[in-house]
């Protein structure tokens, strides 16, 4: 890529993000015009990626998700919605943001602690840059969709990526759409390694605002930090593709706007010009010296400093005791969520039946319509995509009782045989020889105090919340963490033998992080001296999980594989331009710093970042997946030497079409792309009814489909659950003199398609022609 290219790319994503987020301010104030600073931010930052996926949403489906239709669509929206808000904004007259302030002590802690677990993600963000992504599920199906969308233009099609059980094409696709934009406007993928450390950074910002207006940020920040900085999240998600990370955001954003909206709700608003509130009562000083929330304000004495867009507490428009916009810009992060990450259907599931109890019998339907309108524009779509190909929004669900849904017919093929957790609850061999091992390398040391601390604050919130919002969260919490244990693929793996327990620990996050950000509103807990001794508390938890066992002899105490990385220099540069350079101007305008200064300093950042960025755009565009520096996976054929050649291949081969089969080749399909995304790559298999996708067994269906799809390139790799034998396609394929061979390395071959195939002579290969 010229560095034309790269500054044509980068004004592309400024000009959508600018008027998305101009639209994103003006809606926000019409929407919730008593935020301010953070909590504001974070409201615009969810308004402008509703937009961002509901207008590429609607390109894809007009099979327009191009350069110049996206780009113009979000100006379009944006300033739109901008010119639309504002005259509505302005006609409301000034209403005065009185904040809640935490102490000078609370805001270094809670920029401490994020500059830390961003300098730690940014090691492994770091690697990915320098070598390219390979996680599993990245190479697998993540980027294989993000990089289909890109090159089609079209969101409506399934992309078929193998022929396993899980249907991995109807899972929703919300984050692989997100990573597919800065591909339109870049040709590659350059964006994508840094995209979960940019949705790190809003989580934290989410997880402060849960605990402003108690003036506890800090507090609920270090609660995420615990189980955003777990080598149970960073291992798989720090640079590389896989969701959990923007689930957990999007999951954090909902907490906070139902807190805040509950604690705004509750105080008196400060309109210019207006009387002052009756009685005569000061802030309530939180432990740290900064200004709480008073939980006894009430209608007669209502609290003067947390202001509302609603003119009284307890005005009927305070919808399910959150108020109309708040509860809206939750439901719209709710609907980001389950449309990024199918596991978080449970927990939100149980949310949805709480905001219906908190509405009351007089006000549910209103709420509800709000609640569920908000899920269905940001989730919706692609569920409808699921019912309009398999006639089910959850295809995954094959029976309810004794009804059989409609849905795919898929053989039973698993990476790993599903088990759920709660199959072996009284196995304590299983227990000794596989999760106690895992639990430590995830969570640390004290991964036994991580567990029953979340437990027990989850109960703690249940009966000594004092606010019906908390008990709501406190439950949803609970019912996400028994979700967890029943769920089928947390202890996958052979029976007796759950080898997919680790992958799938991060599945647990949800009801972690649920209990670590609600514990500390719990009114007991924000008294006194708890909040510091709740900051103690995490931040140990954090500290231990950067240290491992060591069982092998030598020092008993090592550090975590995260933190063994050689990018020093990098990370703290990352966290200087993620943590640092943000919260210097939010310090500097806060100390009245003039708006042309400002301006100056902002643009200098954008210069700074923009020349970093194009360094590493060229280290990285030139290094993705050389093989000579490639990881070395731990099993599998992609582990051995025979699949370097395969992987080379695909790194340097160019505007191709290429088809191929086999384990290996659908878990790492997505090295097949190309530096600059130009491949057309499909795992060959049966395309059945509903979705249904099927392995090849014969050879004549096999030469038909290679046929069809007027494939350049086969690619043969030895199929599931048998990697070590030659599959029966490469005699299929060989045998006909439509093809050549190109590379031969081990059981695996690479074929040059250069003529039609022909079906109708496999019969002479006898009882092979079948498989």
């Amino acid at each position: 890529m010229s560095l034309s290219q790269y500054l044509l790319g980068a004004v592309e994503l400024a000009v959508m993000a600018a008027a998305l987020g101009l639209g994103a301010y003006y809606v926000r104030a019409l929407l919730v015009p008593a935020w301010t600073g953070a909590l504001a931010r974070l409201a615009e930052i969810l308004l402008a990626l509703s937009a961002l996926i509901v207008i590429a949403e609607a390109l894809g489906v007009l099979k327009l998700l191009e350069e110049l239709p996206l780009m113009l669509a979000c100006a379009a929206v944006g300033l739109g919605a901008a010119w639309w808000a504002r005259a509505r904004v302005e006609g409301n007259g000034p209403i005065e943001f009185p904040a809640v302030k935490s102490s000078r002590a609370m805001l270094a802690v809670a920029i401490a602690a994020s500059a830390l677990v961003v300098a730690h993600w940014a090691g492994p963000t770091q690697d990915s840059l320098d070598i390219g992504m390979y996680f599993q599920d990245t190479t697998w199906y993540h980027m294989s969709f993000s990089g289909r969308f890109a090159q089609t233009g079209e969101v409506g099609p399934l992309h078929f990526t193998d022929p396993l059980k899980l249907t991995a094409w109807y899972y929703p696709q919300n984050s692989e759409l997100l990573h597919a934009i800065p591909m339109v406007a870049l040709g590659n993928d350059f964006f994508s390694p840094l995209f979960n450390l940019a949705f790190l950074s809003m989580s934290l910002l989410a997880a402060w605002c849960i605990g402003r207006p108690y003036a506890v940020g800090a507090v609920t920040l270090l609660g995420a930090a615990v189980v955003l900085d777990s080598e149970m999240i960073v291992g798989s998600q720090a640079g590389n593709a896989p969701n959990d990370i923007m689930g957990l955001f999007f999951l954090l954003a909902i907490i906070a706007f139902l807190v805040n909206g509950a604690a705004t709700a509750r105080a008196a608003p400060k309109i210019a010009g207006a009387a002052k509130p009756p009685g005569d009562r000061k802030l309530p000083k939180a432990a740290d010296g900064g200004v709480g929330f008073d939980l006894d304000a009430s209608i007669e004495h209502p609290q003067e400093g947390i202001v509302t867009e609603v003119p009284v507490a307890g005005d009927p428009r305070v919808l399910a005791g959150v108020g109309a916009g708040p509860l809206f810009l939750a439901a719209l992060a709710a609907g980001l969520g389950i449309g990024t990450k199918i596991t978080l259907l449970a927990a939100l599931g149980a949310l949805t039946i709480g905001v219906a109890v908190l509405a009351g019998r007089e006000h549910w339907v209103r709420a509800m319509s709000i609640w569920l309108g908000g899920m269905l524009i940001t989730g919706g779509f692609w569920y409808l995509r699921n019912t309009v190909h398999a006639i089910n929004p959850f295809p995954q669900i094959e029976k309810i009782g004794p009804i059989t849904l409609p849905g795919p017919d898929q053989p039973g093929f698993y990476p790993r045989e599903p088990h759920s957790l709660a199959e072996y609850y009284n196995d304590p061999t299983v227990w000794a020889a596989y999760f106690f091992n895992i639990l430590l390398d995830r969570l640390g040391p004290f991964w036994p105090v991580i567990l029953a601390a979340a437990g027990v604050g989850l109960v703690v919130t249940l009966l000594w919340g004092r606010t019906s919002l908390l008990r709501v969260l406190a439950i949803t919490g609970i019912f996400a963490g028994i979700a967890y244990v029943f769920t089928p693929l947390t202890a996958s793996g052979g029976l007796g033998q759950p080898t997919g327990f680790d992958a799938n620990l991060r599945y647990v996050a949800p009801a972690l992080i649920i209990a670590f950000t609600i514990t500390p509103l719990v009114p007991a807990f924000r008294r006194h001296q708890w909040p510091w001794r709740l900051i103690a508390f995490f931040g140990v938890l954090i500290l231990q999980g950067t240290i491992r066992v060591n069982f092998d002899g030598g020092f008993p105490l090592e550090a975590s594989p995260a933190w063994r990385y050689a990018h020093v220099d990098e990370s703290l540069l990352l966290a200087l331009l993620v943590v640092g350079i943000p919260a210097a101007l939010v310090a500097a305008a806060k100390a009245g710093v003039g708006r042309a200064v400002l301006a100056g300093a902002t643009s200098l950042a954008l210069v700074l970042v923009l020349a970093v960025g194009w360094g590493q755009e060229e280290r990285y565009e030139e290094d993705r997946y050389r093989t000579e520096i490639a990881p070395q996976l731990e099993a599998g054929f992609r582990s051995t030497p025979d699949w370097t050649a395969l992987q080379l291949f695909g790194k340097k081969t160019r505007d191709a079409r290429i088809g191929m089969v086999g384990r290996a080749s659908a878990f790492g399909q997505y090295f097949f792309y190309g530096d600059d995304l130009s491949n057309h790559v499909q795992y060959l298999g049966r395309e059945l009814r509903r979705g249904t996708y099927r392995q090849i067994d014969r050879c004549d269906d096999m030469r038909r489909i290679i046929n069809g799809g007027d494939y350049d390139y086969i690619i043969t790799t030895p199929r599931i659950r048998d990697e070590e034998d030659e599959p029966p396609e490469n005699l299929w394929i060989a045998a006909d003199p439509g093809v050549t061979e190109l590379l031969r390395s081990g059981p695996a071959r690479i074929f040059r398609v250069e003529g039609e195939l022909d079906p109708y002579t496999c019969p002479l290969l006898g009882p092979e022609a079948t498989a």
